[in-house]
């Protein structure tokens, strides 16, 4: 008897337990299960974006892709345009939105548009895309900034972050540039160095033109000058 009372007795302290806690795990399975079925759903939205992303995306190269020498049509122009706007709005941070803007800031300085450039560049480091997208950006900004005179604000540009090795001789030749237009040689020529030590093996094709900078501001050596008159005489 007494086995049957303990057995009716946890029955009613599991009748009990059930009642002070049992909607909260039906709560706690709910959630689980809706969270399961809602991350579900917010990757597959994340895919879809990506993949709608995608294809605008190659709509727009495949409008600008003309044969060699030849030139982009206007309508074929225009509606590039209407992609890259539609690109920046609807994925916007993303590498597609950032991509679509670096094609129109080279398209503005091919034509001397150098303030459209800048404010697409700028719009470019104002989104959350990948740092080797942040950091071409910042690059070619400070290129259009140096060519619009402003080489402070050019100068500050490259030095508002750390490049990739990849990219370091490209940031340290831009600085070279810029510099040298300051009227600060010794300071290009530490940059044009740098660039020439960060050269990787598919960038040896730069080191002529590197050199050549490097050398124009460099001044001549005794025995350059020696040499010099040398072969004047």
């Amino acid at each position: 008897m007494s086995d049957h009372l303990t057995e009716e007795e946890q029955l009613e302290a599991l009748k009990r337990w059930w009642k002070e806690n049992g909607k909260w795990i039906v709560t706690a399975v709910v959630i689980a299960v809706g969270g399961y079925f809602g991350w579900n759903t917010y990757q597959d939205q994340q895919q879809a974006k990506a993949e709608a992303g995608s294809a605008i995306y190659s709509e727009l190269l495949e409008t600008l892709a003309v044969e060699e020498g030849s030139a982009v049509s206007e309508d074929d122009r225009a509606r590039a345009g209407e992609l890259v706007e539609q690109l920046k709005t609807e994925h916007a941070n993303s590498a597609y939105g950032a991509n679509a803007a670096l094609i129109r800031a080279r398209w503005a300085v091919d034509e001397g548009d150098l303030e459209t450039a800048e404010s697409e560049l700028r719009w470019v480091l104002e989104q959350e895309t990948a740092e080797a997208i942040q950091q071409l950006a910042r690059l070619r900004l400070a290129r259009v900034l140096s060519a619009r005179g402003q080489l402070d604000d050019a100068l500050a540009t490259l030095e508002a972050g750390t490049p990739a090795d990849s990219i370091a001789a490209e940031y340290a030749e831009a600085r070279g540039d810029i510099l040298s237009e300051q009227g600060d040689n010794d300071g290009a020529a530490q940059a044009y160095q740098s660039a020439l030590d960060s050269l990787d093996a598919q960038q040896q094709n730069r080191v002529l033109l590197l050199q050549m900078k490097l050398d124009n501001v460099q001044p001549a050596t005794a025995d350059d000058t020696s040499g010099s008159e040398e072969n004047a005489s």
